[in-house]
Formats: C-alpha cells, structure tokens, sequence
C-alpha cells in the first residue's frame, strides 16, 4: 500500500463511521417522530370515540325531545278540542262584552258555543237586554224567547212586558 492509499483509505473509512453516525441520529430522530405521530393518533382516535358517544347521546337526546314535543302536541290538540266543546273562548276571540250583538246567531258565529246569558243589543231599543242563547239544539245561535217547562208558567203576555 502506497501513502495515498493509506490516506485514502482512512479518509473513506471516516467518512463512512461519519455517514453512520449521521445515519443513527436520523433514525433516532424517525423512531422518536414515529413515537410522536403514534401517541398523536392515539390521542385522535380517543377524542373520535368520545364524539361518537356524545354524537350518539345528542341523538338519543332529541329523539326524547321529538316524542314528548309530539306528545305535547297531542295534549294541546286535545285541549283545544275539549275547550271548543265547552265553550272557552280561544285565540282571537272577543269577551261577550266586547262586542255589540244583534242576537244569539250573531253571538254564535262569534265563537261563543255555550248556551247561557248574553248580552244582545236589539235594533230600535237603546238598552241592551240579557237573553238566554241555546247554542248546542239545531246548530246552535237560537234566542230563547219563551222556555216552558212543566206548563206552570203563563205566556199568554201581552208585547209590552218584554222591555
């Protein structure tokens, strides 16, 4: 072997404990970012169970919340119903005396559908009168004039006694 050679040598041989030694800090260095991107994933695919969880419970949650507004639904439904049939006034409806009526038809198509005492106003007499309104016979609205029950009451009146 020449000098050269030697130098030569020695110089490659450096060079190749160099290049090992760089090739071992890289790979410490990928082993360490492999670790790194690992526990990374890890932590994500933790976090994505727990909101399916939540996801799942949300879900849960407002299917609870569209039965009972259903539910609720049918008890408004219902009570609308069952207050039309008995006569309590709902939305937009006016108090009795909030509005002049003619007569009990007037009074009926107003949305009072309970029979009972009413205030009437009747065209050419300055003063109201209380009627008595029959709102569930024939269609509801009649204006009781005379109401005999077991005869014992005379109607034979004459017109001037109905002021």
């Amino acid at each position: 072997m020449t000098p050269n050679s030697f130098h030569f040598e020695d110089l490659l041989e450096h060079r190749i404990l160099e290049m090992e030694e760089r090739h071992k800090e890289e790979l410490a260095t990928l082993k360490e970012e492999k670790e790194n991107l690992q526990n990374l994933v890890t932590r994500q695919s933790n976090i994505i169970q727990e909101l399916e969880k939540q996801l799942n419970k949300a879900t849960s949650n407002n299917s609870v919340l569209q039965k009972q507004q259903l539910e609720l639904m049918d008890t408004v439904h219902t009570l609308i119903s069952l207050c039309s049939k008995e006569g309590v006034l709902l939305k937009n409806a006016k108090k009795e005396e909030e509005k002049p009526f003619r007569d009990c038809a007037d009074v009926y198509q107003s949305g009072f559908n309970k029979s009972g005492v009413y205030t009437i106003y009747i065209n050419n007499v300055s003063d109201p009168k209380k009627v008595f309104c029959n709102m569930e016979i024939a269609g509801g609205g009649w204006t009781v004039i005379q109401h005999r029950e077991d005869g014992s009451l005379d109607f034979q009146k004459n017109s001037t006694s109905f002021t």
